[in-house]
């Protein structure tokens, strides 16, 4: 019933603005419907991906499949409301993604309710679209996802602070599901060096969820292969855990073309009975674009954008990360896993995107207290709008 009266609201909040549009255009930012006082943008990304993995313990098959498939629509009031709607229509995961309105007519501030990415780890607050590599580091399977709830931000000229509340997501994502609770959570991004070509990125984050009534708690994560579905590392169910904290730490350095960035996030359980175990996961990623396009960042969200080719060829990215991730500790034996990525992004033009990776993952031990090592090439048609 929940999703039924989302898809009725979101058809009639969509119709009228068409409706009565002065305006219409088509380029590469999607399909544009403009008024006297709004604006109504229709986009979507298409993530076509292809794996071949390697593994000496467990059968992975090679596999091509749709990776994201999404359709969104951002409308625009008087500047001062914004309302977003995304959903996956044809992906590894399917359902809502971005579902709220953001009031943003007090200057420097923005108050949003409704389902949205928690403001926790920056990597996931950047767009797929945006990520140097083609999955999100190990990290993030400590960090919250979607999720429905509220969020304050004030920005000032080179920082930001952002603190909400939210509850469980509309959608459960099968990739990385989220305990069922409620959570608090707080952010802050300063840049003490901030230029359209250099800039210094620092954050850190809290996030403290109380989980439901006899609702277990689980982390699991699988290599950096997309499209695997196959978790080396996984804590299991944790019944005993009452509620977590998970803190972040962030850092980074933009020059131009080139950017380093590296987190850490750790998690400490409530769980008495299982000896209150503590995880942890940490990533360094860098990237340089050879054809000397800029790196872009924003203290707003202290995250880094999108890369605009100039040439007539496109841009050339290379990329590459180590990440880790550990699930063992107290009375839970989950894992400890290590990837190393490499890629290389041609930006064929500001729509269009081609990717290709290669993830080393060694795992010692894995779920079942076992060595493991796996590779995989990774291969991405990337078209957004």
């Amino acid at each position: 019933m929940k999703k039924l009266l989302l898809a009725s609201v979101t058809g009639i909040a969509l119709a009228s603005p068409i409706a009565i549009a002065q305006e219409f255009t088509a380029d590469e930012d999607g399909l544009t419907f403009e008024g006297e006082n709004f604006e109504l943008v229709f986009g979507g990304r298409l993530h076509a991906d292809t794996v071949s993995v390697n593994d000496d313990i467990t059968p992975i098959p090679s596999k091509s499949d749709i990776r994201r498939f999404r359709v969104n629509a951002t409308l625009t009031v008087a500047d001062t409301f914004r309302v977003k709607l995304d959903h996956d229509v044809g992906g590894v995961s399917t359902g809502w993604k971005n579902a709220w309105i953001e009031y943003r007519g007090v200057d420097d501030l923005s108050i949003k309710a409704g389902q949205h990415i928690v403001p926790f780890n920056g990597e996931d607050m950047m767009s797929s679209n945006n990520l140097k590599l083609m999955e999100r580091g190990l990290p993030s399977a400590l960090a919250p996802n979607f999720a429905v709830g509220g969020s304050v931000r004030y920005r000032g000229d080179n920082w930001s602070i952002t603190g909400g509340y939210f509850g469980d997501p509309i959608d459960q994502d099968p990739i990385r599901a989220t305990d069922e609770g409620e959570s608090i959570v707080g952010r802050v991004v300063f840049a003490p060096v901030k230029k359209r070509k250099r800039a210094i990125h620092l954050a850190g984050a809290l996030e403290h969820r109380q989980l439901k009534d006899l609702e277990p708690s689980r982390v699991s994560a699988q290599p950096e292969f997309g499209l695997s579905g196959v978790t080396l590392i996984r804590t299991g169910t944790q019944p005993d855990v009452d509620a977590y904290t998970n803190y972040n730490f962030e850092a980074g350095y933009m020059q131009g073309p080139f950017v380093v960035k590296g987190q850490y996030i750790t998690r400490q359980n409530d769980a008495p009975l299982i000896g209150d175990p503590s995880f942890y996961g940490a990533s360094v990623e860098a990237a340089y674009v050879i054809t000397g396009e800029r790196q872009r960042y924003s203290s707003t969200s202290g995250t880094f954008g999108a890369i605009r080719p100039r040439g007539k060829y496109g841009a050339f990215e290379l990329a590459a990360r180590f990440s880790t991730l550990d699930l063992n500790d107290g009375l839970i034996a989950g894992g400890k896993q290590s990837n190393y990525t490499v890629g290389v992004n041609w930006y064929v033009n500001e729509n269009v995107r081609l990717m290709g990776n290669y993830v080393s993952a060694d795992v010692s031990p894995n779920r079942n207290g076992v060595d493991e090592s796996a590779d995989a090439l990774m291969g991405r048609l990337q078209i957004a709008y």
